[in-house]
C-alpha cells in the first residue's frame, strides 16, 4: 500500500522514495499528550489524522531517532515531536524579542513633603 505524508507543502510518497519511513501518529488511547504535540506542529485547523494518516522522516531531526538496531532500522525516540517543516511565512512561528527593563528616571519621583 502506497504512503503519503500529511505535512503541509509536502508530496513525498513511499512509492516514488522508498528511502523514506513513514510514522504512524502516537495512539490516541497510550499517548494522548504526545499525540497533541504532533497534531499542532501539523498546524492545520480543525484537523484530525486518522487510522492510516503518515508523517515522513523528512519532518524528524537525525537526534529523534534512536541508534539503529542490528538490522539497521531505525525508530523514533518515545519522545520524537516533529520539527522540520516548510511552512510559508504567515505560518512561521513568530519570534519572541526580549523585552528591555523598564528604566524609572529619578525626576520622575517626587517625594511628598
Amino acid at each position: 500500500m502506497v504512503q503519503f505524508c500529511c505535512a503541509f507543502n509536502c508530496s513525498k510518497s513511499s512509492d516514488t522514495n522508498p528511502e523514506l519511513i513513514f510514522h504512524s501518529f502516537p495512539n490516541a488511547e497510550k499517548d494522548k499528550e504526545r499525540r497533541q504535540k504532533w497534531i499542532h506542529a501539523i498546524r492545520r485547523k480543525n484537523w484530525q489524522p486518522g487510522k492510516y494518516t503518515r508523517l515522513c522522516s523528512e519532518h524528524f531531526l537525525a537526534s529523534d531517532y534512536d541508534p539503529p538496531v542490528v538490522c539497521g532500522k531505525l525508530r523514533l525516540k518515545s519522545t520524537a515531536i516533529p520539527s522540520v517543516f516548510d511552512y510559508p511565512e504567515h505560518l512561521q512561528p513568530k519570534k519572541v524579542s526580549e523585552r528591555r527593563p523598564l528604566i524609572r528616571l529619578a525626576a520622575n519621583l517626587v517625594e511628598p513633603d
